[in-house]
């Protein structure tokens, strides 16, 4: 009998991005591209080594400036503050052609973090 896929865990659409990020867990940090991101959850590819497994809490600091987004002047001409800031829980982590891939599920650390991410993401998709 086949496996059974895993039920989808998402529960708001993804939208392609290309950011460069840092991603902090304990006293570490290394650099990450985000591929893609929700309201929710992101995909990462992990640009340096970082030991990190599967429900590691973790920090994802994205800047503002590098995220390569068609809407982000629109965003940053309003905002002071140049960076959102995430907490999450890092949901897999694997090998690919590209690099080691991660998936994080996280949640704004501050309502200006919150709506910053609803500004970013409250878009039609490309």
């Amino acid at each position: 009998m086949p496996a059974m896929a895993p039920p989808e865990r998402r529960e708001h659409a993804r939208h392609p991005v290309r950011a460069i990020a840092r991603v902090a867990q304990a006293n570490r940090c290394c650099s990450v591209e985000v591929v893609d991101m929700s309201f929710n959850g992101a995909r990462l590819y992990l640009q340096e080594t970082l030991p990190l497994d599967d429900g590691d809490e973790i920090t994802l600091t994205i800047e503002l400036e590098d995220f390569d987004s068609p809407d982000v002047s629109d965003v940053l001409a309003y905002q002071s503050r140049k960076l959102v800031r995430l907490r999450g829980t890092l949901v897999h982590c694997q090998e690919t052609d590209s690099g080691l891939a991660a998936g994080v599920e996280y949640r704004p650390l501050s309502e200006v973090d919150q709506v910053l991410l609803t500004l970013l993401l409250a878009r039609p998709d490309d």
